[in-house]
């Protein structure tokens, strides 16, 4: 067991050049710092594998994969969508329209992750049970526009207030 243990071949490789592809509002120089990424540096699989959950964390991106070949690093990601705006169709006051966005994950100027749009529905239908909209009805529609931006369009139908009568 010993000499299994010691025998086991490590493939690395020192990287002498990054290509990233893919990237249009992520410079390469931002991906190389937030996957902390170092020329000369020698990478393992391991290494590989902490670099992609590092990029992931950022959530810039929805897809990537990363090769090491003959020294060069190469990435390729696939950019999440930038907010370019979120409304609220059928609310009208503007302090519950502004204390909603405080709650919300996606936010104007960031990255849009369809995995966020179901929670954030339920805050918001938390938020008008919390003021007695027990029947709140929120329904969420995503424009895409162009340059990988969307729009967020929640369609607010509050209901009746319930009422405690005596």
């Amino acid at each position: 067991l010993f000499f299994i243990f010691f025998n086991t071949v490590s493939y690395s490789e020192v990287v002498d050049k990054i290509e990233v592809k893919g990237n249009d509002r992520i410079s390469l120089e931002t991906i190389a710092i937030f996957g902390d990424i170092l020329i000369g540096k020698d990478y393992e699989p391991s290494d590989i594998n902490l670099l992609i959950k590092k990029l992931y964390e950022t959530t810039f991106f929805s897809d990537i994969s990363v090769e090491l070949k003959n020294n060069k690093l190469s990435i390729v990601v696939k950019e999440n969508p930038i907010i370019n705006s979120v409304v609220f169709d059928g609310e009208k006051a503007k302090k519950y329209e502004e204390k909603i966005k405080e709650l919300l994950t996606l936010r104007e100027k960031t990255s849009f992750i369809n995995n966020y749009v179901k929670s954030d529905l339920n805050i918001i239908k938390e938020f008008y049970r919390q003021l007695g909209f027990y029947f709140a009805k929120i329904e969420i529609e995503i424009e895409k526009l162009t340059k990988n931006r969307v729009n967020l369009v929640y369609s607010i139908n509050k209901g009746e207030k319930a009422k405690i009568s005596k």
